[in-house]
Protein backbone atom coordinates (compact mmCIF):
# COMPACT_ATOMS: atom_id res chain seq x y z
CA UNK A 1 0.00 0.00 0.00
CA UNK A 2 1.38 3.41 -0.78
CA UNK A 3 0.95 6.69 1.12
CA UNK A 4 -0.04 10.27 0.01
CA UNK A 5 1.06 12.94 2.46
CA UNK A 6 0.13 16.58 2.05
CA UNK A 7 2.26 19.27 2.69
CA UNK A 8 0.46 20.51 5.68
CA UNK A 9 -0.38 17.24 7.59
CA UNK A 10 3.11 16.24 6.90
CA UNK A 11 4.98 19.54 8.64
CA UNK A 12 2.12 19.30 11.28
CA UNK A 13 3.31 16.02 12.48
CA UNK A 14 6.76 16.90 12.61
CA UNK A 15 5.85 20.14 14.30
CA UNK A 16 4.36 18.12 16.96
CA UNK A 17 6.94 15.43 16.89
CA UNK A 18 4.94 12.67 15.99
CA UNK A 19 6.43 12.53 12.32
CA UNK A 20 8.69 9.27 13.24
CA UNK A 21 5.52 7.89 14.36
CA UNK A 22 3.69 7.95 11.43
CA UNK A 23 4.37 4.10 10.48
CA UNK A 24 2.75 3.13 13.67
CA UNK A 25 -0.10 5.32 14.06
CA UNK A 26 -1.33 4.48 9.96
CA UNK A 27 -0.71 0.89 11.66
CA UNK A 28 2.01 -0.11 9.01
CA UNK A 29 5.34 -1.95 10.11
CA UNK A 30 8.22 0.02 9.33
CA UNK A 31 9.84 -1.85 6.62
CA UNK A 32 6.28 -1.67 4.78
CA UNK A 33 5.99 1.81 4.88
CA UNK A 34 5.85 3.61 1.56
CA UNK A 35 5.18 7.02 1.19
CA UNK A 36 5.14 9.85 -1.66
CA UNK A 37 5.04 13.37 -0.76
CA UNK A 38 5.03 16.70 -3.07
CA UNK A 39 8.13 18.67 -3.57
CA UNK A 40 7.29 21.85 -2.24
CA UNK A 41 7.41 19.85 1.14
CA UNK A 42 11.24 20.08 0.08
CA UNK A 43 10.74 23.95 0.62
CA UNK A 44 9.81 23.72 4.00
CA UNK A 45 12.63 22.19 4.97
CA UNK A 46 15.41 24.23 3.26
CA UNK A 47 13.62 28.01 3.20
CA UNK A 48 14.81 29.31 6.62
CA UNK A 49 11.65 31.45 7.14
CA UNK A 50 9.68 27.31 7.21
CA UNK A 51 12.29 25.67 9.86
CA UNK A 52 11.07 24.34 12.81
CA UNK A 53 12.21 26.13 15.86
CA UNK A 54 12.24 22.92 17.15
CA UNK A 55 15.81 21.54 16.13
CA UNK A 56 14.89 17.67 16.75
CA UNK A 57 11.27 18.10 15.09
CA UNK A 58 13.43 19.84 11.89
CA UNK A 59 15.32 16.75 11.84
CA UNK A 60 12.57 14.35 11.74
CA UNK A 61 11.15 16.52 8.68
CA UNK A 62 14.42 16.51 6.99
CA UNK A 63 15.16 12.88 7.58
CA UNK A 64 11.65 12.04 6.33
CA UNK A 65 12.17 13.83 2.39
CA UNK A 66 15.77 11.98 2.41
CA UNK A 67 14.01 8.75 2.90
CA UNK A 68 10.63 9.17 1.02
CA UNK A 69 10.37 9.76 -2.70
CA UNK A 70 8.17 12.78 -3.93
CA UNK A 71 5.34 12.79 -6.06
CA UNK A 72 5.64 14.65 -9.54
CA UNK A 73 3.74 13.99 -12.12
CA UNK A 74 0.33 11.89 -12.62
CA UNK A 75 -0.24 8.46 -13.84
CA UNK A 76 -3.23 9.52 -14.61
CA UNK A 77 -3.02 12.68 -16.21
CA UNK A 78 -6.91 13.02 -16.73
CA UNK A 79 -8.02 12.69 -13.85
CA UNK A 80 -5.58 14.85 -12.34
CA UNK A 81 -7.13 17.80 -14.94
CA UNK A 82 -10.53 16.71 -14.41
CA UNK A 83 -9.48 17.79 -10.52
CA UNK A 84 -7.59 21.07 -11.15
CA UNK A 85 -10.63 22.06 -13.47
CA UNK A 86 -13.47 21.08 -10.63
CA UNK A 87 -11.20 23.80 -7.95
CA UNK A 88 -9.21 21.90 -6.44
CA UNK A 89 -5.81 22.24 -5.20
CA UNK A 90 -2.58 21.20 -7.70
CA UNK A 91 -0.86 19.30 -5.24
CA UNK A 92 -4.30 17.75 -3.71
CA UNK A 93 -5.34 17.08 -7.11
CA UNK A 94 -1.95 15.37 -8.04
CA UNK A 95 -2.08 13.25 -4.60
CA UNK A 96 -5.81 11.95 -5.36
CA UNK A 97 -5.85 11.16 -8.76
CA UNK A 98 -2.74 8.85 -8.00
CA UNK A 99 -4.32 7.22 -5.00
CA UNK A 100 -7.04 6.52 -7.12
CA UNK A 101 -4.94 5.34 -9.94
CA UNK A 102 -3.10 3.14 -7.46
CA UNK A 103 -5.72 2.21 -4.61
CA UNK A 104 -3.80 4.44 -2.59
CA UNK A 105 -4.76 6.37 0.57
CA UNK A 106 -4.02 9.68 1.26
CA UNK A 107 -2.93 11.27 4.47
CA UNK A 108 -4.77 14.78 4.55
CA UNK A 109 -5.65 17.76 6.81
CA UNK A 110 -6.95 19.89 3.65
CA UNK A 111 -10.99 20.29 4.51
CA UNK A 112 -11.45 21.94 1.44
CA UNK A 113 -9.74 19.62 -0.57
CA UNK A 114 -12.16 16.60 1.21
CA UNK A 115 -14.79 19.00 0.36
CA UNK A 116 -14.21 19.68 -3.43
CA UNK A 117 -13.57 16.00 -3.92
CA UNK A 118 -16.98 14.68 -2.74
CA UNK A 119 -18.03 17.08 -5.34
CA UNK A 120 -16.21 15.54 -7.71
CA UNK A 121 -15.78 11.55 -7.63
CA UNK A 122 -18.14 9.14 -8.00
CA UNK A 123 -18.95 6.17 -5.95
CA UNK A 124 -16.72 4.04 -8.39
CA UNK A 125 -14.02 6.25 -8.00
CA UNK A 126 -14.25 6.94 -4.23
CA UNK A 127 -14.15 3.33 -3.54
CA UNK A 128 -10.38 3.08 -5.07
CA UNK A 129 -9.56 5.57 -2.67
CA UNK A 130 -9.25 5.88 1.40
CA UNK A 131 -8.02 8.95 3.25
CA UNK A 132 -6.37 9.12 6.80
CA UNK A 133 -7.33 13.00 8.44
CA UNK A 134 -5.30 15.00 10.47
CA UNK A 135 -7.63 14.33 13.18
CA UNK A 136 -7.75 10.83 13.31
CA UNK A 137 -3.79 10.77 12.99
CA UNK A 138 -4.05 12.92 16.48
CA UNK A 139 -6.71 10.58 17.85
CA UNK A 140 -4.18 7.50 17.05
CA UNK A 141 -1.49 9.17 18.95
CA UNK A 142 -3.94 9.34 22.37
CA UNK A 143 -5.33 5.67 21.56
CA UNK A 144 -1.59 4.05 21.01
CA UNK A 145 0.72 6.22 23.47
CA UNK A 146 -2.07 7.96 25.83
CA UNK A 147 -3.19 11.81 26.69
CA UNK A 148 0.36 12.99 28.54
CA UNK A 149 1.83 12.27 24.72
CA UNK A 150 -0.93 13.59 22.69
CA UNK A 151 -0.82 17.08 25.03
CA UNK A 152 3.25 17.49 24.56
CA UNK A 153 3.56 17.31 21.06
CA UNK A 154 0.06 19.34 20.02
CA UNK A 155 1.04 21.70 22.54
CA UNK A 156 4.77 21.83 20.63
CA UNK A 157 2.83 22.31 17.01
CA UNK A 158 0.30 24.50 18.40
CA UNK A 159 1.44 27.74 16.54
CA UNK A 160 0.81 25.93 13.40
CA UNK A 161 -2.45 24.81 13.53
CA UNK A 162 -5.78 26.13 14.14
CA UNK A 163 -7.60 23.19 15.34
CA UNK A 164 -4.70 22.64 18.04
CA UNK A 165 -5.37 26.07 19.51
CA UNK A 166 -9.01 25.54 20.04
CA UNK A 167 -8.53 21.87 21.16
CA UNK A 168 -5.44 22.67 23.15
CA UNK A 169 -7.17 25.94 24.16
CA UNK A 170 -5.68 26.13 27.81
CA UNK A 171 -2.64 24.62 26.69
CA UNK A 172 -0.49 22.32 28.66
CA UNK A 173 -3.48 22.78 31.41
CA UNK A 174 -6.33 21.38 28.84
CA UNK A 175 -8.12 18.88 30.36
CA UNK A 176 -8.80 15.68 28.25
CA UNK A 177 -11.89 15.63 28.03
CA UNK A 178 -11.75 19.02 26.53
CA UNK A 179 -9.18 18.35 23.86
CA UNK A 180 -10.90 14.44 22.51
CA UNK A 181 -14.36 16.53 22.55
CA UNK A 182 -12.78 19.06 20.18
CA UNK A 183 -10.87 16.69 18.00
CA UNK A 184 -13.94 13.93 17.51
CA UNK A 185 -16.37 16.91 16.93
CA UNK A 186 -14.07 17.90 14.02
CA UNK A 187 -14.07 14.31 12.78
CA UNK A 188 -17.65 13.65 13.22
CA UNK A 189 -17.99 16.72 10.65
CA UNK A 190 -15.68 15.29 8.16
CA UNK A 191 -18.58 12.07 8.04
CA UNK A 192 -21.42 14.08 6.22
CA UNK A 193 -19.29 13.86 2.93
CA UNK A 194 -16.15 11.47 3.22
CA UNK A 195 -17.44 8.99 5.95
CA UNK A 196 -17.03 6.62 2.63
CA UNK A 197 -13.86 7.33 2.60
CA UNK A 198 -12.17 7.07 5.68
CA UNK A 199 -9.66 4.72 6.68
CA UNK A 200 -11.60 2.56 9.27
CA UNK A 201 -8.97 1.56 12.40
CA UNK A 202 -9.65 -2.14 14.50
CA UNK A 203 -8.36 0.03 17.42
CA UNK A 204 -10.86 2.31 19.22
CA UNK A 205 -10.57 5.90 18.65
Amino acid sequence: MIYFGDVDAVFKLAACGFLPLLPELLGVPPDQFAIRYLPSLRGRVNRPAKRLANVVHHGHLAAFCATHRFLENSSNEARYRALLGGGMDPGEALLFAEAESTGGIVITGDKRALHAYAALSTAEQRARIKIVCWEQLLLRVHALHGYARLLQGCCAGIDHDKLLLLAFSSGPATPEDHALAALNSYLRALHSHSADILLQYSTAQ
